[in-house]
């Protein structure tokens, strides 16, 4: 929708970067409700989904505004930003961090993703490249690939237990036994197979249920840590932007303060454990 006083390509980067925040808080949203054994499965593919798709459109954003700030305005071809990236999730967070020194130049060293958060990043980037339809490759043509559910689990149960105290781990796999017994659910074998091929039995199956419920929040953590600097370059564009339209007589405005639209990548962990919903809280 155009408005008075804006230029055209305000305008189609103020929607770029709604389409982008939705995207990423509907993933969000979308990942507290997914889980094992509930007809809950689907929202696993929807939460990838849309985090890709918000996560690789964050970093265009600013792979686009760099290329406007360093040429005039002129913005790049779409063959050009097919070419170079695609959808290569990795790639574009890489050439985000080196421009990170460019406009902060306080900031001389580019921030360094641990192996967990490099986990996140490629597992997002293999998705948007190659797995978002697996399940219909797979079936017409079977590869005996890894599903992104089962890539997903062991990345889950790394970040659980990476940021979970160990006696936490342990008490909480007890309290699940205790329950089964005052309840008297039977450990039985289940109709489920682990990635392995065995059949899981009923603990096993409520437990990883536990993990993926506990280890949710977490994730969320690790991206939005991942993603701050993002926000933070692209703040610092915006205010380079706006000196850059002044300077040189712009009659209106044409990169949008994109703090105004990212600003919930400057929440805590404290605040994040704790966030049920996301994207009626930061659209509101």
């Amino acid at each position: 929708m155009k408005q008075i006083g804006f230029d055209k390509k305000f305008t189609l980067l103020a929607q770029e970067a709604h389409l982008t925040k939705n995207s990423i808080l509907s993933g969000f949203d979308l990942l507290l409700k997914a889980n094992f054994f509930q007809d809950k499965d689907g929202y696993f593919y929807s939460s990838f989904f849309n985090i890709s798709i918000g996560v690789e459109r964050i970093l265009k954003l600013a792979i686009i505004t760099n290329y406007m700030l360093t040429n005039h305005y002129s913005t790049p071809t779409i063959k050009q930003l097919r070419n170079q990236f695609g959808h290569d999730i990795k790639s574009l967070y890489g050439e985000c961090m080196k421009l990170i020194p460019v406009y902060s130049p306080r900031r001389t060293e580019q921030p360094t993703l641990s192996a967990e958060d490099q986990d996140l990043i490629d597992f997002f980037t293999e998705y948007a490249m190659n797995s978002r339809y697996f399940n219909l490759n797979e079936v017409c043509e079977a590869k005996m690939d890894r599903s992104p559910l089962d890539k997903w689990l062991k990345i889950a149960r790394s970040v659980y237990e990476q940021h979970t105290p160990y006696q936490v781990i342990q008490k909480s796999a007890m309290d699940l036994i205790y329950n089964m017994d005052r309840t008297g659910q039977p450990n039985g074998f289940t109709t489920y197979l682990n990635e392995s091929g065995r059949p899981m039995m009923v603990f096993d199956c409520l437990h990883r249920q536990y993990v993926i419920q506990k280890s949710s929040p977490l994730v969320i953590w690790r991206l939005v840590e991942i993603l701050r600097p993002i926000h933070l370059l692209l703040e610092a564009m915006s205010h380079k932007a706006s000196e850059y339209e002044m300077s040189h007589g712009k009659p209106t405005m044409i990169v949008p303060h994109f703090e105004d639209f990212f600003y919930f990548l400057l929440a805590d962990k404290t605040a994040i454990k704790r966030r049920k919903r996301w994207l009626d809280i930061f659209n509101s």
